[in-house]
């Protein structure tokens, strides 16, 4: 009796060590912490992102659903990738170091992943990206763009030049496109890695771009331009300014303006500038009494109207070099889904 009982007690002991000896399984939801939201930091790159709630939310829901048990430091420690700072009004209340794919440091022990399971690094690196809207201003020797004036970007610098090199670049239907397909007056999302070079303009390398907006409105005017451009060309020869007076234009803002003379300069390469006739006159640059326009001509634009519903932009315009040297007409230019389409009537010469 007396040995069974001894050999009951024992396997009760050397049952009790195994259990011991089990290594027991640790969750992220197991340290039931009350945040605010995440912040998240790369140890490669030292930049940081403040997730909003949803996206905190979101990388707490996928981390949540590891399994993690202790173990030893890894052998070869060379520092973390991303540091989980979990906060909550405003001050860091625990933190989560990611070593690599399968293993985490949190409070000066480390834990590791099953066997069959690795953390997503990919998604962790996504939400270390910045992403910032923009305006592109040249397209004529890389891409230069206006960030948008409430984003951190416009802080650093008001012109930022982006590297494109190995950036994809989606178009509004989410289609993979090419940087051709990017003009100037497009509105774009940019996603980087936070790094800017501090030079003017400043400098970043773009990792993905998304074009949210082609500026029609910039293009059709651009188009009607170069249309009455390439009439009567002889009125072109010598010329090296290209003045445009768009004092009756409502439907452009300053900065469509400012975009729509960078465009046309790099179509033609020559000086544009907007000016009107008295102003031109007060330059210097026409001759009043001889009513002449040695260096340049002047295209006026007016009874401008854009209906953006049918993609439609009615107009009057004319070019002029001298008394005896300007044509106009009254314009009708039409967005077929890839190109303007221009038709003129009560078209004059003089």
């Amino acid at each position: 009796m007396k040995r069974k009982m001894y050999l009951f007690l024992s396997i009760l002991l050397f049952s009790g060590i195994l259990v011991g000896c089990t290594k027991k399984p640790f969750s992220i939801e197991n340290t039931k912490l009350e945040f605010t939201n995440i912040e998240v930091r790369d140890g490669t790159t030292g930049n940081m992102v403040s997730l909003d709630e949803n996206e905190s939310k979101e990388l707490y829901n996928y981390l949540k659903k590891i399994v993690f048990t202790k173990g030893k430091s890894p052998e070869q420690n060379t520092g973390w990738r991303y540091a989980l700072d979990f906060m909550a009004d405003g001050k860091v209340i625990d933190t989560i170091m990611i070593q690599d794919e399968s293993i985490i440091k949190y409070r000066n022990y480390f834990y590791k992943t099953d066997d069959d399971t690795t953390m997503d690094l990919d998604y962790i690196a996504s939400l270390c990206k910045s992403v910032f809207k923009a305006l592109v201003i040249d397209n004529s020797n890389g891409l230069l763009v206006k960030p948008d004036v409430n984003s951190n970007e416009f802080r650093s610098s008001d012109k930022i030049s982006i590297g494109t090199g190995s950036a994809i670049i989606y178009d509004e239907d989410k289609k993979e496109v090419d940087l051709n397909e990017i003009q100037i007056g497009d509105v774009i999302n940019i996603t980087y890695n936070g790094i800017i070079l501090e030079s003017y303009p400043a400098q970043i390398t773009a990792d993905y771009i998304n074009i949210l907006e082609s500026n029609l409105l910039i293009d059709g005017y651009a188009t009607i331009i170069d249309d009455i451009y390439n009439l009567d060309s002889g009125l072109n020869s010598g010329i090296n300014i290209i003045a445009l007076d768009l004092t009756e234009i409502t439907n452009l803002s300053e900065t469509d303006k400012e975009i729509l003379l960078m465009k046309l300069y790099g179509m033609y390469g020559l000086e544009v500038k907007e000016s009107t006739f008295d102003q031109l006159a007060e330059e210097g640059l026409i001759n009043k009494e001889e009513l002449y326009f040695p260096t340049g001509i002047i295209i006026t634009i007016s009874n401008s109207e854009y209906k953006e519903d049918i993609e439609t932009l009615r107009y009057d315009i004319r070019k002029w070099r001298s008394g005896l040297g300007a044509i106009g007409y009254k314009g009708n230019a039409k967005f077929d889904g890839e190109k303007w389409i221009i038709s003129s009537e009560n078209m004059w010469v003089s």
